[in-house]
């Protein structure tokens, strides 16, 4: 019995060992992929920080904007920063600005995120234009999906049609 008893203390502390290693190794490779993850993303930090701050600018109140959804990604070699911001004390469901910004650039791109209204004052027309062509622009960005543009614009078409100048259909 002696013999046996001696076998399963071995087997005990070589069980032990094998589960140790086992975790360790876990543990080891767990770590080394974080490591490897945060020297891969190192520098995207620099980059939505570089975004926000040219984003936020655009703002009457840069310091009061909160910012949601942002990532990072490729677009013919540059970086490019796509997210939402608004103003931190914004109602919780309101709409946020959707924005893109590319790395190195001074001109971020910003939609209002408004909804296309029933009418639209004659005086308000360019406002509207060019707020379609900043979505148009996040399109091409990579920031909103491919149709984005497209369906709003039919939308604001339609009540552009619809409205009255100068009193006159």
């Amino acid at each position: 019995m002696q013999g046996y008893d001696d076998m399963k203390d071995r087997v005990g502390t070589s069980m032990k060992s094998v589960i140790i290693l086992g975790v360790s190794l876990c543990l080891g490779s767990a770590g080394m992929t974080h490591a490897a993850h945060a020297a891969h993303q190192g520098d995207v930090p620099a980059i939505v920080a570089e975004a926000e701050h040219h984003v936020a600018a655009t703002q009457p109140e840069p310091g009061a904007m909160v910012f949601r959804n942002v990532a990072v990604h490729g677009v013919d070699g540059a970086s490019v920063v796509c997210g939402e911001m608004a103003a931190k004390d914004v109602p919780a469901g309101s709409t946020h600005m959707k924005f893109g910004y590319v790395q190195g650039q001074d001109d971020p791109v910003v939609f209002s995120g408004r909804d296309v209204p029933q009418k639209i004052n004659f005086n308000d027309v360019n406002s509207w234009l060019n707020d379609s062509v900043k979505l148009e622009d996040l399109e091409e960005m990579g920031c909103v999906p491919k149709g984005t543009y497209h369906s709003y614009n039919e939308r604001l078409s339609h009540v552009m049609s619809q409205r009255k100048q100068f009193g006159v259909n």
